[in-house]
């Protein structure tokens, strides 16, 4: 099954070309990694994938029905608990856990760290019905040791 297919799109900044004339089909199944320079138009790129901004040119098609979730380079909780941002059911809590999460599942999201953020708006994404699954720089600031 299709899940977008992207034709000859174009984005662009005042000084230069993102990128243009790019096509792309992502069907069921399939993983793509976008690599490139600061400032290439990755993000731009998997903003456009995931519905959350139009190309300047070309054609964006998805699936009838597709469900896409993004986790974008700095994701914005909803006020509340960790608990409250990501849901009440088992599988939520079996994510937090899964993510090092579980402790702080009463924890209000504005005292988090930008990676407890991050693994937070990720497991709200992951207990998500999705068909498309979006991630923009997943691994920035998850508080990990190297």
């Amino acid at each position: 099954m299709i899940l977008v297919d992207i034709e000859r799109v174009a984005a662009r900044r005042p000084d230069r070309a993102l990128f243009e004339k790019l096509s792309l089909t992502l069907s069921t199944g399939d993983r793509l990694g976008v690599v490139g320079r600061n400032g290439s138009g990755k993000s731009t790129l998997l903003r456009v994938l995931a519905g959350v901004s139009e190309p300047e040119e070309g054609v964006v098609r998805r699936g009838r029905g597709v469900v896409v979730g993004l986790l974008g380079q700095h994701p914005q909780l909803p006020a509340g608990t960790v608990r409250d941002a990501v849901g009440q059911h088992w599988e939520a809590a079996a994510i937090l856990e899964r993510l090092g999460m579980g402790p702080l599942a009463a924890e209000d999201v504005a005292t988090l760290s930008g990676g407890q953020a991050k693994r937070v708006a990720l497991a709200a994404l992951l207990v998500s019905p999705l068909d498309l699954l979006v991630l923009d720089e997943p691994t920035n600031h998850l508080d990990t040791d190297a």
